[in-house]
């Protein structure tokens, strides 16, 4: 059994140009396997292993409606977990295509496939770094506020900015403490193409990680939310962040506010 992660670069002009998509692959002991920079839509493909059980994947991969925000954004922003709001208008203008939801039949070919958020998991291990991942719930005023002022390292790029180099290492301490990473680094030092590519690296590996974590520990260790048809997100979990989406989506599916 082997977990996959995946990066994918949406901008649709850019996706035969500079290699900034990203495949991370984790066994079933969590050792990365292979970390590849891929293009155009067969090359990502073919770099997917085939015994893959579970895919997890930085893009969105479906977009039910035109305008707006989807149920699972809605309940993520509740619970201070941000996630781009996203609408097929909004990926279309920003992104030039909604690639993910064209790639998913084939990308869910005979695996679990689900959307994850890098940033979050990166959060949610600065989070268990400091507070163990069984424990029992904190009260909620206590758990919200100690994570609100928790934010994962930045490294990556936003819009048409410069890359940041300085994120790199502490994101890949987070990561490094969870997967065995077989002693590939970034490098801080390389030009912005360069760290770029290493932020694409983390991405991909934050996703496997997410996947393979979602594929060994289950609901213990995960929460999804949402449906395949509206737009599915699995996420590292404790016990705090799961008590907090159950109570959100409750009130949320009693006010009709979402359909998930």
């Amino acid at each position: 059994m082997e977990a996959a992660g995946l990066h994918l670069l949406q901008t649709l002009e850019l996706v035969d140009s500079p290699r900034r998509s990203a495949v991370a692959r984790l066994d079933a002991e969590g050792r990365l396997t292979a970390l590849d920079l891929v293009a155009g839509d067969e090359e990502i493909l073919a770099a997917l292993p085939a015994s893959a059980t579970v895919l997890a994947v930085d893009a969105p991969l479906a977009v039910p409606d035109e305008r707006g925000q989807r149920d699972l954004e809605k309940a993520l922003a509740w619970c201070d977990v941000p996630a781009f709001p996203t609408s097929r208008r909004r990926l279309v203008q920003i992104h030039g295509g909604i690639r993910g939801e064209t790639l998913a039949p084939r990308l869910g070919a005979g695996r679990r496939l689900v959307e994850t958020l890098p940033g979050h998991v990166l959060r949610q291990l600065a989070w268990e770094r400091d507070h163990p991942a069984g424990a029992p719930p904190l009260p909620l005023a206590d758990y919200r506020a100690l994570w609100l002022p928790l934010r994962p390292p930045e490294y990556r790029p936003r819009a048409g900015g410069r890359a940041k180099p300085a994120g790199l290492l502490p994101a890949h301490g987070l990561l490094a403490a969870v997967v065995d990473l077989g002693g590939w680094a970034p490098d801080p030092k390389g030009d912005d193409w360069a760290v770029i590519a290493d932020a694409a690296r983390l991405d991909a590996i934050a996703c496997a990680y997410a996947a393979w974590r979602l594929a060994t520990r289950g609901d213990a260790a995960s929460v999804e939310v949402g449906t395949p048809e509206r737009g599915l997100v699995a996420l590292p979990a404790d016990a705090n962040l799961r008590e907090r989406l159950a109570l959100n989506l409750e009130r949320l599916r009693d006010e009709g506010a979402v359909r998930i």
